[in-house]
C-alpha cells in the first residue's frame, strides 16, 4: 500500500510541476504580445523559433504526418547538413568555414563588431614592444594546417585613434582606476594578432565630443561589486 501511495504521489507532483511548466509558458508567450518591438526582441524570436521546432517535431512523430512536411523535411536536411551530423565512418566530423562568429578566450567570448557589438571591444598589444591600445574586432579568422586541422585563431582589429590634444581626459585624476579615453574614430588600417596579444576584454561607452571611455572588464566588475556593498551598508 505505501508503495501505490509513494508512486500515486509522485505521479501528481511530475504532473504539477509539467502543469506549471506548461502555464509559464503560455505566460510567457502571452506576455511577449504586449511588449513593444524593439524591447525582448531578441528573447521573443528565442521563444517562437523552440516553439515553432517543438510543433514541428511533434508532427514528423505522429503516425498520420502529411507527407509533405516529410518531404520538406528531407529537402531540408539535403540543404543544409547539420555540424553535428555523422558522416559515413559513423563519426562526428568538425565544419567550419574561413571565419568564425566568435572565440572563447579567458573565460568568455569574443566577437567581431557585427556579431556582437558587446563582445568586440578589447586592449591588446598590436606588437610586443609596443604598449597596450583599445581597438574593436572586425572579424575572426580561423588557420589550417596542410591536412585541413584547425589550428587557432587570428584577430582582425581595427584601433581606436588617441583622444585629441584638444580634448580632456577626465579619468586621468583617478591613476589606481584603469579607465582611459580614446576617440570613438577608429583607424582604417587593421592590426592582425593572435589570442596570446591579447591584454583583456573591456567595457566601452561612447560620450560627447566624439569620446569613448573603456574600462577592463574585470576591473569594471570589480567596481560596480565595490559599489553595490558601498550602497548596501549604507542602507543599513
Amino acid at each position: 500500500m505505501s508503495q501505490f501511495l509513494r508512486s500515486y504521489i509522485s505521479a501528481w507532483r511530475s504532473y504539477f510541476c509539467l502543469l506549471v511548466l506548461h502555464n509559464a509558458y503560455l505566460g510567457l508567450l502571452d506576455s511577449y504580445k504586449h511588449v513593444p518591438s524593439e524591447k525582448c526582441e531578441m528573447e521573443a524570436t528565442i521563444v517562437k523559433t523552440m516553439a515553432r521546432t517543438a510543433n514541428i517535431r511533434r508532427w514528423l512523430r505522429r503516425s498520420n504526418c502529411p507527407n509533405a512536411i516529410c518531404v520538406l523535411k528531407d529537402l531540408f536536411d539535403k540543404c543544409f547538413v547539420p555540424v553535428s551530423r555523422p558522416d559515413s565512418r559513423n563519426e562526428f566530423v568538425e565544419r567550419k568555414g574561413t571565419h568564425r562568429a566568435y572565440v572563447a578566450h579567458d573565460g568568455g567570448n569574443l566577437s567581431p563588431f557585427k556579431t556582437h557589438p558587446g563582445n568586440s571591444t578589447i586592449i591588446y598589444r598590436p606588437s610586443p614592444s609596443e604598449p597596450p591600445v583599445a581597438g574593436q574586432i572586425q572579424s575572426i579568422e580561423n588557420l589550417y594546417s596542410y591536412d585541413s586541422q584547425n589550428t587557432g585563431v587570428r584577430l582582425h582589429i581595427r584601433r581606436h585613434n588617441p583622444l585629441s590634444k584638444a580634448l580632456y581626459d577626465p579619468f586621468l585624476r583617478f591613476p589606481h582606476f584603469s579607465a582611459k579615453t580614446y576617440s570613438m574614430m577608429l583607424r582604417a588600417a587593421e592590426d592582425i594578432i593572435g589570442l596570446d596579444d591579447i591584454v583583456a576584454p573591456a567595457a566601452r561607452y561612447d560620450y560627447f565630443h566624439g569620446r569613448s571611455v573603456l574600462l577592463v572588464i574585470k576591473e569594471f566588475a570589480r567596481f560596480m561589486l565595490l559599489t553595490e556593498s558601498v550602497q548596501w551598508s549604507t542602507t543599513i
